[in-house]
């Protein structure tokens, strides 16, 4: 399913009162696609029309403020994580390209990592997840180098158990 399958999925999901799971959903093709800002963007929207104005900040953290309703809500998120860089880092876990991103989030995240590396002495960093069609795709096939590897290790093993056994019988015909 494309991203604008996806999206409008949503929208007939939010039009139908399901906005608890249009949210889920925003959420994860966050998490797939961390540089799509307009996923961001309309998560906070999602939030900021149910009432979650700290929840639509989160969101909106990364995006210019266009109007006062998004300094507001952007200002009461940093307000809650008592303005820590490395909390906001932490809760929305940016698993993007940052070069990427628009020159006021890339700002952002600078402010944000600058801060955390002043205050707690350490910057998150968040690898991109691979969505689930490229881990069956990808990631669960064994290569042949794999291979190589694996099998040796695991003959060795079965070698240290057939020699414990025929030690342990040695033994054992010593005694009696």
């Amino acid at each position: 399913m494309s991203l604008k399958e996806k999206l409008e999925k949503i929208d007939s999901e939010i039009e139908n009162g399901l906005k608890f799971k249009a949210s889920d959903r925003l959420r994860n093709l966050i998490q797939e696609n961390p540089n799509e800002t307009q996923l961001w963007n309309k998560l906070a929207e999602l939030y900021y029309d149910s009432g979650f104005l700290d929840a639509a900040g989160k969101y909106w953290i990364l995006t210019e403020p266009t109007d006062e309703r998004m300094k507001q809500c952007v200002e009461i998120y940093e307000k809650s994580v008592n303005y820590s860089g490395y909390q906001i880092l932490q809760e929305i876990t940016f698993r993007g390209d940052k070069s990427k991103l628009n020159e006021f989030a890339q700002k952002k995240m600078s402010e944000l990592e600058s801060d955390s590396k002043k205050k707690a002495d350490y910057i998150p960093e968040f690898k991109l997840k691979p969505n689930r069609q490229k881990r069956k795709n990808g990631n669960s096939k064994m290569t042949f180098k794999d291979k190589l590897t694996a099998f040796p290790i695991i003959g060795f093993f079965i070698f240290l158990v057939i020699c414990s056994i025929i030690g342990v019988v040695t033994v054992i015909k010593w005694i009696f």
